[in-house]
Parts: C-alpha cells; sequence; structure tokens
C-alpha cells in the first residue's frame, strides 16, 4: 500500500511542476503583435512589456554605426503613415536595405531613447510567388 502512495504523490507532483513550467512557457512566449499605428494607440497602456511591431522600413532612414552595431531606423505602418523609431544592437539583416521591405522588431519603448528597442529584428522576404493585382 506504501508503495502504491508513494507513486500517487510522485505522480502528483510531476503534474503539477509540469503545469508550473507550461504555465511559465505560454506567459514569456505570448506577446502582442502590433502594426505600428495599433502600437502608437496602445504604447501608453503596455509600458515596458514586450511586443512586436510589423512596419515598413524607411530605407531613407537607415544609419548603421559599425563601430557600435547599432542599427536606427524608422518603422511606418504598412497601412497608414504612422512611424516609430527603432534602436537595434547587431548586425542588420541582409534585405534590410532593399526598397518597402517589411520588418517585425520585438522588444520595447525606452521613453529615455525616444525609441523602441529591438532586440530581434526579422525581416520578411518579398514572396515571387505573390499574385500582383491585374485589375482584375
Amino acid at each position: 500500500m506504501k508503495s502504491k502512495r508513494r507513486i500517487f504523490i510522485l505522480i502528483t507532483i510531476m503534474a503539477v511542476a509540469f503545469s508550473y513550467l507550461l504555465l511559465m512557457g505560454m506567459k514569456e512566449g505570448s506577446m502582442y503583435y502590433l502594426e505600428v499605428s495599433e502600437y502608437m494607440d496602445k504604447a501608453g497602456s503596455l509600458g515596458n512589456k514586450k511586443v512586436r511591431i510589423n512596419g515598413v522600413v524607411m530605407k531613407d532612414s537607415l544609419e548603421y554605426d559599425s563601430k557600435t552595431l547599432t542599427l536606427r531606423f524608422l518603422l511606418k505602418d504598412t497601412k497608414g503613415e504612422d512611424t516609430i523609431r527603432v534602436v537595434y544592437h547587431g548586425s542588420p539583416p541582409d534585405l534590410l536595405s532593399q526598397e518597402g521591405v517589411t520588418a517585425v522588431a520585438e522588444g520595447y519603448y525606452d521613453s529615455g531613447k525616444n525609441a523602441f528597442v529591438a532586440k530581434q529584428l526579422l525581416v520578411k522576404c518579398p514572396s515571387k510567388y505573390e499574385r500582383k493585382d491585374s485589375g482584375v
């Protein structure tokens, strides 16, 4: 009887530990995915929460300092005119300098720098398989 009880307690402890790890992983992995205009509207309520912002890189605004590996640029809303200044530390993605490239910046807003500090920067590759509108 004692061995069955020990097994039951062990299984219960393992189930609780697994549930805890699962919930903590989901909490860490979940973050907002917003357009630039959506982020600007919600910036006050989000505070320093980690978010993903989607937008078009303004090619003319690209500034890269190779000594400090600091990249600065403006990210423009894909549907509107809102822009946000982004600062990223690291090597710039290869496709970033192309005209009209869409990027996703993952990070938080730093009011001291008056910029969105991206910890990760993903560039969306334009697909040659996307359908072109032919006016039909």
